[in-house]
């Protein structure tokens, strides 16, 4: 397997970078990234520790195929102790960071501690320190690319870093790294944002190496994309409309969760799905769907560059969300199965075009992609059958399902306080 056998520790208190080598007894018994960092942070932190204070630590990690040409193998995880839950966080992200890390000649990244001040950590192969961050505090995760590759002048380098989401600490946060990548589960952004931590960016030219038998390991892989070449799915299905292609088969099935799993079927599932995202809109005879796109050495290429209809009503006057771009998913390019679900059926939703806003939105600042729909399906579903009642003590209009333009007018809301530094775990109620 291609370990590069040594990972970075930061101590963020200090001010430190210092490389060890990695405990190849443990990367024998606990396999693949998930296994071997949970480790590592079950050995070096109290299981009672809050996961916001100095003393939690937080882990970026590769796994034994990150950077080689095995399909798939562009991945890595974030582990920490997780705010959401109390419990060990893995969230794991494709695109191309894991494998930057991993052609600079590591295999993890161990950070503990809390910085006095925003910084950053570069990484240039064997080169790595910490970086004054506060030109960065307080942008977007698209702005902080976009300034660390100016100021580097490498548009080569790989960056994860958080949005003003992950700053203020919001609890479902998300890691961001390559404009629309995240690592997007159970708050890991958050802990970033309590150490102090912007961003992480790596440049890396060493290669992969260390492979023990590098011909038998070409060979086998080579075999392996041929089988997901042959099937109808890995070879038909997700590189042509990518995971969405899984709603109308889901919902068939009868396994589509609708109006907060109320229901198991959504009479509107053919609008929201793949075949929908590739027809051309009524409105400009452009389909949102522009391309699809790789992970690092990914035959599959599941990813997806979709653009917005520049008139619908939640980008107008809104140029940043005009671009082609995959920030229309937070967790992958392009809409996924799951969380394009999390945006319409299980809102009672339908038209793409809200989807893409609703999505964007939250990607630029970096939230977790599916937390924010599970409160505000909450208070859908339960406006609906309650008819919750404005903060103020006046009833609400309707106790009907809310409109796409509710939904996303919500979202806003919540997303403004976040940037602002208010609470955003909570759910934030939008007037018709």
């Amino acid at each position: 397997m291609a370990w590069a056998r040594k990972i970075l520790r930061v101590n963020l208190t200090k001010g430190t970078v210092s490389n060890e080598p990695l405990n190849m007894a443990w990367a024998a018994q606990y396999l693949g990234s998930r296994g071997l960092a949970s480790k590592y942070l079950s050995e070096e932190i109290d299981p009672k520790v809050d996961p916001l204070s100095a003393d939690n630590k937080i882990i970026w990690a590769t796994g034994p195929l990150t950077g080689t040409m095995a399909s798939t193998g562009g991945r890595y995880v974030v582990v920490t102790k997780g705010p959401l839950t109390g419990a060990i966080a893995c969230s794991n992200s494709g695109g191309y960071w894991g494998a930057e890390l991993k052609m600079a000649g590591w295999d993890m990244v161990i950070f503990e501690g809390k910085s006095p001040k925003p910084v950053y950590l570069c990484i240039e192969d064997d080169k790595a320190e910490l970086r004054d961050a506060a030109h960065l505090w307080g942008k977007s995760v698209w702005e902080t690319e976009a300034l660390i590759k100016t100021s580097h002048q490498d548009p080569l380098t790989r960056i994860s870093s958080i949005g003003l989401s992950g700053e203020n600490q919001v609890l479902f946060a998300a890691v961001v790294n390559d404009l629309h990548r995240a690592a997007g589960r159970s708050g890991v952004g958050a802990v970033m944002g309590s150490k102090n931590l912007k961003a992480i960016a790596v440049r890396g030219t060493k290669g992969v190496g260390n492979i023990h038998n590098p011909k038998a390991f070409m060979q086998v892989t080579a075999e392996k994309k041929r089988i997901l070449a042959e099937n109808a799915v890995t070879g038909q299905g997700l590189p042509t409309y990518g995971t969405q292609v899984l709603m109308n088969v889901i919902n068939e099935m009868g396994a589509l969760p609708t109006r907060n799993h109320r229901d198991v079927a959504f009479e509107s599932a053919r609008d929201i799905s793949a075949e929908a995202m590739a027809e051309p809109r009524k409105t400009d005879g452009k389909p949102h769907l522009v391309t699809n796109q790789a992970c690092f050495g990914c035959t599959i290429a599941c990813g997806r560059i979709s653009k917005i209809d520049e008139t619908h009503f939640s980008v107008q006057n809104k140029p940043q969300y005009w671009g082609a771009s995959g920030g229309l998913e937070s967790r992958r390019p392009g809409p996924l199965a799951q969380p394009t679900g999390s945006k319409t059926s299980r809102h009672s939703n339908t038209p793409t075009s809200s989807v893409t806003s609703k999505a964007w939105t939250q990607s630029l600042l970096g939230p977790l992609w599916a937390r924010p729909w599970s409160s505000s399906r909450w208070a859908c579903s339960a406006g609906s059958r309650l008819a919750l009642r404005h903060p103020l003590g006046r009833p609400r209009p309707s106790a009907n399902w809310p409109n796409s333009r509710h939904v996303v007018r919500a979202l806003e809301k919540r997303l403004a306080r976040a940037q602002s530094g208010c609470a955003a775990n909570t759910v934030i109620q939008s007037s018709p």
